[in-house]
């Protein structure tokens, strides 16, 4: 059989590229053809770019031209290896691997999600963005007011497991317009902070004079981290959920020893992909971010702005490089020539 798969090859440049694969099946293996997949706004524009501060860091070394592209998908199981018990041919799945129309994965090594309503495919797509989320949600050890600096997919769907899950009265603030509609959309508390040269006194307004304890950077911007750490309370915590494109500079002494900060790394590998029981892990996070999203305690469907084939992923980087706002939650959809 062939498989498209998608490649960033090099800078500003992915392809689909055919391979051949064996019929076979290992197995402990389930085999997916997939029917839609998801952009990352973030990490794939940045490897599309070839912004991504790993390819300037020799302990990166997966960051290299070829890179399979992608990290969300959903598809039906097509067969199923000689050792799979609770999998079965024509089951909907959510998983984790990167755009191409059929993915091979091992039940026991990679996340994989029953999805029993087909219609629920390109919201349940959102699974990933939720699950990577989770990890600053999670990672926080305070109360109180949290603030959410980006509304993009990552920041909007922090604010409101913060808000849905674990309780925290949220702000989310971004400089767009459109992501500020985006989050009230949603359900949040959300605020345009674009023209605001007094952000803290704003914060003081809405918070009645409490602050925030927790400030969550979700934009990936270097300079933001300082910003955060400006904007948080005294004993209060910044929790780094997006990964910067660059160095930060940072006041030590005046932002963090003099203010009693906790500055927090809330990359997704802070937690095991699998744990016992409920304890954190990628696959907990998933499994109660695709249960948020089909009782639609968490909103995804306003993200979705783009539907197209994979023969138009050049075109869909240059928009969301070129246009953002217009283009949020663009979909693949492998069935489309």
């Amino acid at each position: 059989m062939q498989v498209r798969e998608v490649f960033f090859t090099d800078k500003r440049n992915c392809q689909v590229l055919t391979r051949d694969e064996n019929t076979g099946l290992a197995p402990d293996s389930v085999r997916i053809k997939n029917r839609y997949s998801l952009i990352s706004p973030g990490t794939e524009l940045a490897l599309w770019t070839k912004t991504h501060i790993g390819f300037e860091d020799p302990d990166i070394a997966w960051c290299r031209y070829p890179i399979k592209a992608g990290y969300s998908s959903v598809g039906t199981i097509e067969a199923v290896g000689s050792n799979i018990k609770n999998w079965e041919v024509g089951q909907n799945v959510v998983h984790f691997q990167t755009h191409a129309d059929f993915s091979v994965l091992d039940p026991k090594k990679d996340i994989i999600l029953p999805l029993s309503d087909p219609e629920h495919m390109k919201c349940a797509l959102f699974t990933r963005f939720a699950q990577i989320s989770f990890t600053a949600a999670q990672a926080s050890n305070c109360s109180g007011f949290a603030l959410v600096m980006g509304g993009g997919i990552i920041g909007n769907m922090c604010a409101q497991i913060m808000k849905q899950f674990f309780d925290r009265k949220t702000i989310l603030a971004d400089i767009s317009a459109n992501r500020v509609a985006l989050a009230e959309r949603c359900g949040l508390k959300a605020v345009n902070n674009s023209s605001d040269s007094n952000f803290r006194e704003t914060l003081q307004d809405l918070t009645n004079g409490a602050g925030v304890s927790t400030v969550v950077e979700a934009t990936g911007v270097n300079s933001m981290v300082s910003y955060a750490l400006e904007l948080m309370n005294t004993h209060g915590e910044t929790i780094l959920l997006s990964s910067t494109r660059g160095l930060a500079e940072i006041n030590v002494y005046k932002l963090i020893h003099r203010k009693f900060a906790a500055l927090i790394g809330a990359h997704e590998n802070r937690y095991p992909k699998f744990a016992d029981g409920n304890k954190p892990s990628h696959y907990y996070f998933a499994k109660a971010a695709l249960e948020g999203i089909l009782s639609e305690k968490l909103k995804v469907e306003p993200f979705i702005t783009d539907i197209i084939s994979p023969y138009e992923m050049n075109d869909a980087y240059e928009a969301l490089l070129n246009t953002p706002e217009q283009h949020i939650g663009i979909i693949i959809d492998w069935e489309r020539k």
